[in-house]
């Protein structure tokens, strides 16, 4: 068979055609609006879409939780998809503009990158994926990364490979913590306090960002001056009356010797910052894990609430790949320990906390025994998959874009536990007085708080 040298394209009709079959929610809504109109009257279509205006409406207002979780998403990229910089003209003029575009030499047309999917999990970050033309490969949106950012008018724009011919441009349209946010205040009493829910700070829609401290183990991952010992002093402030109250005992290792220092007093000698009394604590923590296995099976109980006589031992560890990767004579000891620790510590209230700049399983094999991880800023772009999972960035953490300016320290991401998308967040900043208002609330009362028993 010879092969065909027409110059002529695929007629109007077919295009269009195509393009519903491509995108048959314009098919499915004229066609269910036309039914209706058709059926029951315009008159009758009318109240039934204003109905439904209205009912949205009322969920807006009334459950912004569920809205913003289920509704918002779809709304929000419905209208990025068919309305703004993604659509049609608008979308091929960007392209033209930026040489995003091929030539078929033979037929002698352009071919466009064509958008396949927008998906705006949260206001900030919109996730676009892109059909490449021919003769295209990810590269060429790498090289224009800048000039499409100010074009679009957002803050950057960071290119994702997904497979071959296809792209996710990862759109940052804003930033949305502009400002610092403050310390957690210390409740007054250990009631108020709910260990599956510990404030850290903010996230992007301004409300509480909060994390499980008990049923799980937590990897925060961050570059030097990303912002991860925010983290560590926002739990504790956020869990003073419990530390005051002997519910929760803290363990720490700071093999930096600096940044937890501060905060030894109420360890009640549970500190440790050379490796080797480093190794030393972490088998005091787990000999205690086991203590406490065995007190409950001579009690009869598979689980226990936090509590004076079941107190939840908290393990913080510091730069954690410090100890486990680049110091061999302890490494494999501590990691054996922690892997014990965090394979079996749950039960008996015994969490680990760690805190690691590279999450290669090079550095910590024993990654993916951490249910909970948050991704502060990163150097490599393949760290926040590493920490949040595969396709984590793909989807909008793009941890590895942060600036690296002390204004952006305490930003990152962590994985919403419903819809499984990337949510931006910011750790609240704790101050030198901040942490000295801790360890007196814990050490003397001087609070005035009433000590209670959880």
């Amino acid at each position: 068979m010879s092969k065909s040298t027409s110059k002529r394209t695929k007629g109007a009709e077919f295009r269009a055609a195509i393009w519903l079959a491509r995108n048959p929610e314009w098919l499915l809504g004229t066609s269910a609006i036309t039914a209706s109109a058709c059926t029951l009257g315009p008159t009758t279509t009318g109240y039934v879409l204003g109905g439904a205006t209205a009912a949205t409406g009322i969920w807006y207002r009334g459950h912004p939780d569920s809205f913003d979780t289920v509704a918002a998403p779809a709304l929000r990229a419905f209208s990025r998809r068919w309305f703004g910089t993604y659509a049609g003209r608008h979308w091929r003029d960007l392209m033209d503009v930026h040489k995003l575009t091929t030539e078929h030499r033979r037929k002698q047309y352009t071919m466009y990158p064509r958008v396949v999917r927008v998906r705006s999990y949260s206001p900030s970050i919109d996730t676009v994926l892109v059909k490449l033309a021919a003769g295209q490969s990810p590269r060429h949106f790498e090289k224009q990364t800048e000039e499409l950012a100010h074009a679009m008018k957002a803050e950057r724009v960071a290119v994702e490979p997904l497979k071959p011919g296809y792209v996710a441009l990862i759109v940052q349209r804003d930033e949305p913590f502009t400002h610092v946010i403050p310390a957690p205040d210390m409740p007054e009493n250990a009631e108020d306090v709910d260990l599956r829910a510990v404030l850290l700070g903010e996230d992007e829609f301004g409300g509480d960002w909060t994390e499980p401290v008990i049923g799980t183990h937590t990897l925060s991952a961050g570059a030097t001056g990303s912002g991860k010992n925010s983290l560590a002093f926002a739990k504790l402030r956020s869990m003073a009356p419990l530390i005051r109250d002997g519910i929760v005992r803290v363990w720490i290792c700071d093999p930096k010797y600096l940044e937890f220092a501060a905060v030894k007093a109420i360890t009640e000698n549970r500190y440790a910052d050379d490796a080797g009394e480093c190794l030393e604590l972490i088998e005091a923590w787990v000999a205690d894990m086991e203590r406490t296995q065995k007190r409950m099976q001579r009690a009869g109980v598979r689980s226990v609430e936090p509590s004076r006589e079941y107190p939840v031992n908290l393990l913080i560890v510091d730069e954690i790949g410090s100890l486990v990767a680049y110091r061999p004579e302890y490494a494999r000891q501590i990691t054996g320990l922690l892997a014990r620790g965090t394979s079996m510590g749950r039960a008996t209230g015994h969490v680990l906390d760690a805190y690691i700049q590279e999450p290669s399983k090079d550095v910590l094999d024993i990654r993916d025994l951490f249910p909970n991880r948050i991704c502060l800023r990163t150097t490599s772009p393949t760290h926040p998959d590493m920490v949040l999972g595969e396709d984590a960035r793909a989807r909008g953490a793009i941890a590895d874009q942060i600036p690296a300016i002390p204004e952006t320290a305490g930003i990152g991401y962590r994985i919403d536990a419903r819809s499984r998308a990337p949510r931006r967040v910011r750790a609240a900043y704790t101050t030198d007085e901040n942490v000295r208002e801790l360890v007196e609330f814990v050490r003397d009362g001087q609070t005035g708080s009433i000590r209670s028993i959880a």
